[in-house]
């Protein structure tokens, strides 16, 4: 089994109280059985407060029941975690140990990176130049889960949209070069021309996308309407904004596998820049807050994330003229 990791992510340590936002407030945490288990086994007052803290979600998962303000019932005043303190770090349940680690496996090689929703995350991946240089194409057998020819056109394909976001041009001819080559591959893996769009193209439509999801703050929803723009301006941060789109490309590209679709993950990453660029501009916000904010409220969330993949595979207003055009 070969495992890739990014440049930034055995940097990443929590900043625990002196983190700017909390993954301890806004999200439901999932407790996994093995951790139930053992936190009903806790003696005394502490244990109690474990046990009252459980109940069974709607979607029939066991959660912590949270506070005011949506925080979770063990965040202490101190910003710190009250289990980690009681019970030592290896009694957290599995989302809070791995939280921000995330793990793409592939059956025959793994691939790893951090979520952008944590601010440390964040600072990362924003500020670190050849994060994936290390993320070699790898020798794929058959593995009974997906096809080998597809796998390694995918790994030479993402490599390439590597390079072509690399290269020394603008962002925005960059972002235009890998629309056109993805829809080249498109037309391999399917043998069939990509969605086409009669209307012109309108960068709102992004926003008006958006701002129609759920939201963890709702004022966020607001900072997304306010900054919609007729183009997307990618000038002012570009270095962050480039190592944004890679992290993006290496996070969902080789979804493909399954989808058959890499114009989806090439719209992600456009559209994304897009709302992440005028956060920016309009709240004068560095790019890692601004991919934070972005990452928060809709990576973090199953709902979000599949209405936007449904969005970006079939609606037209997300073809690749649509996406040139609004780059153009």
């Amino acid at each position: 089994m070969e495992r890739f990791y990014p440049e930034y992510y055995h940097k990443f340590r929590c900043i625990a109280a002196d983190c700017p936002d909390s993954c301890c407030q806004g999200w439901d945490v999932v407790i996994d059985s093995d951790t139930e288990s053992f936190y009903n086994s806790v003696q005394g007052e502490f244990g109690d407060k474990l046990r009252e803290a459980i109940y069974t979600d709607p979607d029939g998962d066991r959660v912590f029941r949270l506070k005011e303000g949506q925080k979770c019932p063990f965040w202490g005043d101190d910003k710190l975690c009250d289990i980690y303190k009681e019970l030592g770090e290896e009694r957290l349940c599995v989302t809070c140990a791995r939280f921000p680690r995330l793990k793409m496996d592939y059956t025959v090689f793994t691939e790893y990176s951090l979520a952008l929703a944590c601010p440390e995350a964040a600072r990362l991946i924003t500020e670190t130049d050849g994060a994936y240089d290390g993320f070699r194409l790898t020798d794929i057998k058959a593995c009974g889960e997906y096809s080998p020819e597809l796998m390694s056109l995918l790994l030479k394909s993402r490599k390439r949209c590597a390079d072509i976001l690399s290269a020394d041009k603008p962002l925005s001819d960059k972002l235009i070069g890998l629309i056109s080559f993805n829809s080249e591959v498109q037309k391999r893996l399917t043998g069939e021309p990509p969605k086409t769009n009669d209307k012109a193209a309108d960068c709102k439509y992004i926003f008006d996308l958006y701002s129609q999801l759920e939201y963890i703050e709702p004022g966020h929803r607001d900072m997304i309407l306010n900054s919609a723009v007729d183009k997307p301006d990618l000038s002012a941060h570009e270095a962050e904004y480039t190592r944004l789109a890679l992290y993006w490309l290496y996070r969902g590209y080789l979804t493909a596998v399954d989808t058959l679709d890499v114009l989806s993950p090439t719209a992600m990453i456009v559209c994304s820049l897009t709302v992440t660029s005028a956060l920016c501009d309009r709240y004068g916000l560095s790019a890692d807050k601004a991919a934070q904010i972005y990452s928060k409220e809709f990576e973090q969330s199953y709902e979000n994330t599949e209405r936007l993949n449904d969005e970006f595979a079939y609606d037209p207003m997300f073809s690749a003229e649509s996406l040139i055009g609004i780059l153009s």
